[in-house]
């Protein structure tokens, strides 16, 4: 169980985030800015829910500072939105926010949650961005979406439909960069974010494996061994998520390096070139899904478009400072 700090004066709107969350976190009530900073200087806080408004106009420096200070605490914007404050949705963007939750449209319990968990990922990612600085957009806006959106549950087709790439050719780009495939890179991604959460001590492995989907406690355990080889309790006592994107980057490293001149061409066993170890991964109850391409195809040698679609599929509706896809990368070389 984390902390999650707020700033709501609306009292109505204090209630619906408590009832979303119920025993899930502690949450601390704070009257000012000056109150956020100071718990989030004296409590393990993790997530930070704040009116832009508390104390009038929005307030983008104050978030600045928070971002600045405690990066690993993912920001949430809890507002109401008229025409006057449309513009400054940029603004809020731009200054680090993780979620944005809309009074009376996006805070029903079940959807105020999901705001919650998914901030939480993308905060975890900024652990991430600097590991993969240089890599070639199509890369790393795959590794960093992979998760943001580890609360999703995407199998390869729909991961490679939000990047807006066909699938085969996102794979030939993570295999040529040292990357596993897309449905390996779902799992490193969630995780990446299960480590995250482990690094809370109240927090069990039964209830990471529920938050992000799991089958079963069992299985997040099975998968833990399988691709870190410890529990869920070392994993927690060797740092969380440092200690798994260490691993991850480790082995990407080692892959590259004993890479040979070139990729070679996917196993084709049903002549269409798509890994046969991804179709096992592709679709629910074990039923390949077949791709569908983007309304504009990519061919070999060709950089992918960033669409709005791809943009957003990397860190949501504010990526935050750094995120893949919005610091105007040179596009991908063939």
């Amino acid at each position: 169980m984390g902390v999650i700090v707020t700033l709501l004066p609306q009292p109505g709107r204090l209630q619906r985030l408590r009832a979303a969350i119920r025993d899930r976190h502690t949450l601390m009530t704070c009257e000012d800015w000056s109150a956020v900073t100071r718990t989030c200087e004296t409590e393990p806080v993790h997530l930070a829910v704040l009116d832009l408004y508390a104390d009038g106009p929005a307030n983008f420096e104050r978030v600045r500072v928070l971002k600045l200070r405690f990066p690993r605490v993912a920001l949430i914007a809890y507002v109401s939105i008229n025409t006057e404050r449309a513009r400054d949705m940029f603004d809020a963007g731009r200054c680090g926010l993780d979620g944005l939750i809309v009074a009376d449209l996006d805070d029903a319990p079940a959807t105020l949650l999901l705001h919650v968990e998914k901030a939480e990922a993308r905060s975890v990612a900024s652990v991430l961005r600097p590991a993969i600085a240089g890599l070639k957009p199509t890369v790393r806006d795959a590794v960093l979406a992979s998760v943001t959106r580890a609360h999703e549950r995407l199998t390869p087709e729909a991961f490679a439909r939000l990047l807006a790439v066909p699938r085969r050719l996102l794979t030939r780009r993570l295999t040529e960069a040292g990357f596993p495939a897309p449905h390996r890179l779902l799992t490193w991604g969630r995780l990446i974010v299960a480590a995250h959460m482990l690094e809370d001590e109240h927090r069990s492995a039964d209830g990471v494996a529920q938050v992000l989907d799991f089958p079963s406690g069992s299985a997040f355990r099975n998968t833990c061994q399988r691709y870190l080889h410890a529990t869920p309790q070392q994993i927690r006592d060797r740092g969380g998520a440092a200690h798994v994107i260490a691993i991850f980057m480790a082995e990407v490293r080692g892959r590259g390096a004993t890479a040979g001149p070139g990729p070679s061409a996917p196993t084709e066993p049903n002549g269409n070139g798509e890994d046969p170890t991804e179709d096992r991964a592709a679709g629910h109850g074990g039923h390949p899904v077949h791709a569908v391409y983007p309304a504009h195809p990519v061919h070999p040698g060709q950089a992918p478009r960033r669409t709005p679609a791809r943009l957003a599929a990397i860190g949501g509706p504010f990526p935050g400072p750094g995120a893949g896809g919005t610091d105007g990368g040179s596009p991908d070389e063939s």
